[in-house]
């Protein structure tokens, strides 16, 4: 009887003459948690504390490349250390988990916040206000823009054991799975 190595937390499991059902790769599994998401926990680099990462709660919208955008304010310190050095992160978690959180599913986006060119803020206006309906109050504030991750590298955990990096090529050829969607929140450990 096969079992598991000792003091791995990761193995194949035992052997079953039923056919294997096909698992969803990281990059559909980053794409959905990126588009299952709302929220995130930004980092750029700050200006202040140079080489430190400065930490922000962030609402994010989604182009339709899975690109983040956002609707920050020139007020705020996370813009002003983009302005300064665009290299940032997101990280999205899985929305309402149960028991252990290091056993929930979670992506780090790595990227460069840019401002969304003049061309393309039309429609990152309409994706972020059908996200945000209450953003129309200061969407037009001459302080706030809309700024896009353009997506380097993408770091995926899925629970204990479950961990890769995925290319920026396979994160945006990737799509939303329906089966992660369905299930997303129904499996916290």
């Amino acid at each position: 009887m096969p079992s598991l190595t000792s003091g791995k937390h990761a193995g194949s499991g035992a052997v079953s003459n039923q056919t294997a059902v096909a698992e969803p790769t990281f990059a559909e599994r980053a794409r959905t948690l990126v588009y299952l998401g709302r929220v995130g926990s930004l980092s750029t680099l700050s200006r202040k504390q140079q080489g430190f990462p400065f930490g922000s709660v962030m609402p994010y919208g989604l182009d339709d490349h899975a690109n983040p955008i956002f609707l920050i304010s020139t007020m705020a310190m996370h813009t002003q250390n983009v302005q300064a050095d665009p290299r940032s992160s997101l990280l999205v978690a899985q929305p309402d988990t149960i028991g252990d959180p290091l056993g929930a599913s979670r992506v780090t986006l790595l990227g460069n916040i840019l401002p969304v060119p003049v061309p393309e803020v039309a429609e990152a206006r309409k994706l972020y206000l059908a996200r945000y309906a209450n953003s129309k109050y200061w969407v037009d504030f001459d302080d706030f823009s809309f700024y896009r991750m353009d997506v380097v590298d993408v770091y995926y955990v899925g629970g204990f054991g479950v961990m890769g990096w995925v290319s920026a090529s396979e994160y945006y050829s990737g799509q939303p799975t329906r089966w992660l969607t369905l299930h997303a929140t129904s499996s916290s450990t």
